[in-house]
């Protein structure tokens, strides 16, 4: 295998993509260097462990959601359901676009228990979807409620892919979406 000039941000997203399919414990090292073009010494002047590797996963699907997702919830030119729309498509289409379900769900049930830097990010990342859906339910619910109906949300949706991917049927995640609508003002 020749060698290849790749960078980090390459890297990161072919190992997101096969860390999707495989999960965490099922990829190896060789996986992910195989899926960059890279022998498997190579790969580890990039990165020293695949743990480093899947907290360079989940800080960088934390920068996008954080930079280019949430922020749509402030943008005040658009009604509170247009926000949540596009917020829960931006989410699905960055989140689940392959095959294999939610990555963060995905990693999360399989990695949260044996590795606390996982956790900690995976924490960030859900804690800035809730206050992304909480600043768009305070349009109408008091800042208790809108709390509340935010967690809600979040752990419906989660739901909704798990199940969604058991019966290999959408409506669960479309009626998640719908009920998530519905606790916003026409």
């Amino acid at each position: 295998m020749p060698l290849q000039k790749v960078t980090k941000k390459e890297i990161i997203g072919k190992a997101t993509d096969v860390f999707r399919s495989k999960g965490y414990h099922n990829t190896s090292m060789s996986d992910l260097a195989e899926a960059v073009g890279l022998q498997k010494g190579s790969f580890y002047h990039y990165f020293e462990s695949k743990e480093a590797i899947m907290k360079a996963v989940l800080t960088e699907l934390k920068n996008y959601l954080n930079e280019r997702v949430n922020p749509v919830v402030f943008d005040e030119s658009l009604s509170p359901r247009e926000r949540l729309s596009r917020l829960l498509k931006s989410f699905g289409k960055t989140l689940l676009s392959k095959e294999s379900g939610c990555i963060i769900g995905n990693i999360t049930l399989e990695t949260v228990a044996i590795y606390p830097d996982f956790r900690t990010i995976i924490k960030e990342i859900f804690e800035s979807w809730i206050i992304a859906l909480t600043h768009l339910y305070l349009s109408n619910h008091s800042e208790e409620d809108a709390l509340k109906l935010a967690q809600q949300t979040v752990i419906e949706f989660e739901g909704a892919v798990m199940m969604s991917r058991i019966y290999q049927e959408n409506s669960f995640i479309q009626e998640c979406y719908q009920r998530a609508l519905a606790n916003l003002p026409s």
